[in-house]
């Protein structure tokens, strides 16, 4: 067990904040002629802070650092000015509707007005309870922003899984300082619909670092407020999962996310923080205490963090022991899915909101994750060094990188990733079809045809895992005449590649044409024993190397048995 040392939460945020606050403080909009007065401009160059959203969302920095009695700007008044402009920029901002736009996004938009009700609904409660004069007018206006959501939000809709959350617990906040019964009602009709939680406490949209804690915060504030507590148990399923999905230095796993933290380096922010503190003092699980704990520490800016532990202190204080994050784990999740992927023309080469099945294997420094349902099947890293992607690109009918439905469990540590691919041709069509078809839309007339030549071709990688790397073995068995193939190897920009094996394509992407390939970044090692140069294609059909990476491409023919051994480490001294 990790010792538990005292800290004072507080003081770690607002030494985290009042260091943000001297960084933007004379970011923010003075003139009155402009549209973005009262908010704030990215690092001083002019372009707002995501326009309106994260204007809202940095209430949460200001109004924390007003109101907490610790904080060197408490009561400050030119604070209190700062504020002043940020909520008189909602209010202009404020559509007809009632809701506001995210700027360079979404035009009009519930969803971001439910992100904003959370913020300033909270802030709302924050500096009542003040009992300051100086609040008075500001605590008024806040009100009338907050009253002017509730038609946007009683007839707005949605356009991904999230927003329903998000909008119920927009919707119970209001509630709470209203009591309109239609909010509830309203809120009962998304809920209605069942969470979109699997058994193993994913989400569709598989966004570790985002969403995943904004579904947690918002249904915690339905279930709260409304006094669902059936709600509780998902939210805890989700963030019981999110102990394997950290990699070295608590980055979260990305990989294969559906939104856009994809392939991102992200740690466990703000939101998390809340979500597992919430959860900790909820359940009394010492896990969720541990990982908050893990939050805090990683933080870069804490105003949603500060704003809860002043709104629902009680919640946000439990005392519970720590422990270490799990890092030595093999876990298989959705092992009874298959990913919604297609093998046949016309393909869907990515599984979206699919649950798809996934590993998670950790050893330390060493984590990897294997993914079914899209083209790059494998992530490994260790410490620094990140091989980022592993994708088989096959000559067949334009399918490039090869997206896998199944994995299957062959052994102890031992996995199998296949696909079945099908290539065909299309028939004339016959004369009451011809009829009908119109010869300028051909691909309307797709489905209309009868499929000639078809040809089967099953594709297997084999896995096996190691504490320090793992085995591949690709195997494509066709009866075809060779077909070209292709496994490339995506390594982080930051790190450096060599081996006397490769040979450069261009500035950013080598064949590894025999022997072993090593990439490197500080002190860890990635090595890749495996080469072969069979054909001289840079990159097959609907491939591509991507420039923003390093990438390694080994180039085979079929009948294709190859075994390729991964391997980690760290140079000592």
């Amino acid at each position: 067990m990790m010792e538990h040392t005292i800290l004072n939460e507080d003081a770690v945020l607002l030494k985290v904040m009042e260091e943000h606050w001297r960084k933007i403080k004379n970011s923010q909009v003075q003139d009155p002629a402009s549209h973005w007065r009262g908010a704030f401009t990215e690092n001083g160059n002019g372009k707002p802070y995501e326009g309106l959203v994260s204007s809202d969302a940095l209430l949460s920095l200001t109004v924390s650092l007003y109101a907490h009695p610790g904080s060197a700007y408490h009561r400050d008044a030119g604070l209190l000015q700062a504020i002043r402009g940020q909520i008189g920029f909602l209010l202009r901002a404020q559509l007809p509707s009632g809701c506001i736009s995210l700027h360079n996004c979404n035009i009009d938009s519930p969803p971001d007005t439910g992100f904003s009700v959370h913020f300033t609904t909270l802030c709302l409660h924050v500096l009542e309870r003040m009992d300051d004069p100086a609040v008075k007018e500001p605590c008024a206006e806040l009100r009338l922003f907050l009253q002017r959501t509730i038609p946007g939000l009683l007839a707005g809709g949605i356009h991904t899984p999230n927003h329903r959350w998000v909008l119920c617990g927009a919707l119970a906040l209001l509630y709470e300082l209203f009591g309109d019964e239609r909010l509830r009602e309203r809120a009962d009709r998304f809920l209605a619909e069942g969470l979109d939680l699997n058994p193993d406490g994913e989400w569709t949209e598989r966004s570790n670092a985002i969403y995943n804690a904004v579904c947690s915060i918002f249904l915690y504030q339905a279930a709260r407020v409304f006094g669902y507590d059936h709600l509780y148990e998902p939210i805890a399923r989700n963030l019981r999962m999110m102990q394997y999905m950290l990699h070295p230095r608590s980055e979260i796993a990305t990989e294969y996310s559906s939104r856009q933290d994809r392939g991102e380096i992200m740690r466990l922010n703000a939101s998390y923080y809340v979500a597992f503190r919430l959860m900790a003092h909820r359940n009394a699980d010492p896990l969720f205490h541990s990982f908050a704990r893990e939050a805090l520490l990683s933080l870069r800016t804490g105003g949603e963090a500060l704003l809860y532990r002043m709104f629902l202190p009680k919640e946000m204080n439990a005392e519970l022991p720590l422990s270490p994050l799990p890092d030595r784990y093999e876990v298989f999740l959705n092992r009874e899915r298959i990913a919604p992927v297609t093998g046949t023309i016309p393909y869907q080469r990515t599984a979206f909101h699919a649950g798809s099945p996934l590993i998670r294997y950790r050893q330390g420094e060493l984590s990897a994750t294997v993914i079914a349902g899209q083209p790059e099947f494998l992530y490994l890293q260790y410490g620094q060094a990140r091989l980022l992607g592993v994708r088989l690109a096959l000559g067949w009918f334009g399918v490039a990188g090869t997206p896998f439905a199944a994995i299957r469990q062959t052994g102890d540590h031992e996995y199998e990733l296949s696909m079945e691919l099908e290539g065909s041709y299309r028939d004339a069509l016959n004369e009451e079809d011809a009829d009908r078809a119109d010869p300028l839309r051909f691909a309307e007339s797709i489905p209309l045809r009868a499929k000639t030549n078809v040809r089967v071709l099953p594709v297997r990688v084999g896995i096996r895992l190691d504490p320090t790397g793992l085995d591949l073995h690709y195997r494509v068995d066709a009866d075809a005449p060779p077909i070209f193939a292709q496994a490339v190897y995506a390594f982080a920009p930051e790190g450096s590649l060599e081996g006397p094996g490769l040979t450069p394509i261009n500035t950013h992407a080598s064949w590894l044409k025999s022997g072993q390939l090593v990439y490197r970044c500080g002190e860890d090692w990635i090595t890749v024993d495996g080469g072969a140069f069979q054909h001289g294609f840079e990159a097959l059909r609907n491939d591509r190397l991507d420039p923003a990476v390093k990438s390694a491409a080994v180039n085979y023919l079929t009948p294709l048995e190859a075994h390729v051994r991964i391997r980690c480490g760290k140079t000592e001294g």
